[in-house]
């Protein structure tokens, strides 16, 4: 459900060099793809699909299909889209990149690196706002470690404590670590700690469940909270969505999201192509399944360009309703301006 630090860094470095032409020697094409079938059946969620994948691309090898490709980007792409048609796995991503030494382990490196490209965006939080009417606004566009986004994450909640409704927006949210996504959402409950997801991981046979935990600063409680989705909503994104609405604690407004729920990790297949292999899968305490290849349902269908004002009309509504009778006008009159617009 969650890419590592490098794997985000990967994917994202690998964004420059998809137009590069890395010629492709018919030794390279064969070691990618010996090498991409063992890491899948070695570490793949699902043991009996990633043995039926690997069988057939061995058939599309023997078929021809790959004779013609002598292109490593090109090879990348196309071993991409037949893994995620083959195994319904959005999670599946193979890549090349030029650094084929490009380091695994190095924890300090990568962090070093991965902090230079979230700050580019304020640690994955780009924007924060009050709405018209006293209703607040947090774009969420990665979900970066918890030990280096929690001050982040608790003066945003600060910011927006004082707000009537909240409205988070996930629409261009392309994933992260599970923890944050823990730390973030506690703030909508309680203090009784809630369950509200769990990973399985194929290594160690073992699951790991996720409870609401203590934040710094107040709760959001007793308030509205939507939240915006869009086809392009992936991974944690997906999952702070899954996990608020199973709980009943926000009303998903826009797009069906990507499907995207399995844990998973890089590998290194050699001459400088990568894969992203998922090793687990999310368990919703609720329904006890997730949103992998089918994605999470909004509670309002909306395209994902109207998915604000209608969240922002949604929430004056609901505050409106719940306020005093010599209160109500100005939420209303909020309401019928931004109508009028």
């Amino acid at each position: 459900m969650k890419p590592t630090i490098l794997a985000i860094i990967i994917l994202l470095i690998t964004s420059c060099s998809f137009a590069q032409n890395v010629k492709l020697t018919k030794k390279e094409k064969e070691q990618a793809i010996n090498s991409l079938i063992q890491k899948l059946n070695d570490n793949y969620v699902f043991p009996d699909v990633a043995k039926q994948a690997g069988q057939s691309i061995k058939k599309f090898e023997k078929q021809g299909v790959y004779t013609k490709i002598d292109n490593k980007v090109e090879l990348a792409k196309l071993l991409t889209n037949q893994l995620r048609e083959l195994m319904h796995d959005k999670h599946l991503n193979l890549w090349y990149n030029a650094k084929e030494n490009l380091n695994l382990t190095g924890k300090e490196e990568e962090e070093a690196i991965f902090r230079q490209l979230l700050k580019r965006t304020n640690l994955g939080f780009p924007k924060i706002d009050v709405l018209d009417g006293n209703i607040g606004y947090l774009k969420i566009n990665v979900f970066g470690p918890v030990d280096k986004v929690k001050e982040t994450c608790a003066g945003a909640m600060a910011f927006l404590a004082n707000t009537d409704a909240l409205i988070i927006d996930l629409r261009n949210n392309q994933g992260g670590e599970p923890e944050t996504v823990q730390y973030l959402v506690s703030y909508f409950f309680g203090n009784n700690p809630v369950h509200i997801n769990s990973l399985y991981s194929r290594k160690g046979n073992k699951t790991d469940e996720f409870w609401t935990v203590s934040v710094k600063g107040a709760k959001y409680l007793d308030k509205p909270v939507f939240i915006l989705t869009s086809e392009s909503t992936f991974s944690a994104g997906e999952e702070m969505s899954y996990d608020l609405k199973t709980q009943n604690r926000a009303t998903l407004v826009g797009e069906v999201t990507g499907g995207a729920a399995n844990d998973g990790e890089v590998e290194n297949l050699g001459n400088g192509f990568f894969v992203f292999i998922p090793n687990g899968r999310a368990i919703n305490p609720i329904t006890h399944t997730n949103w992998e290849g089918v994605g999470v349902q909004p509670d309002v269908v909306v395209p994902a360009a109207k998915a604000l004002i209608t969240a922002h009309q949604m929430a004056l509504k609901t505050v409106a309703e719940k306020m005093p009778e010599q209160e109500k006008e100005f939420y209303l009159k909020v309401l019928e301006n931004i109508k009028s617009q």
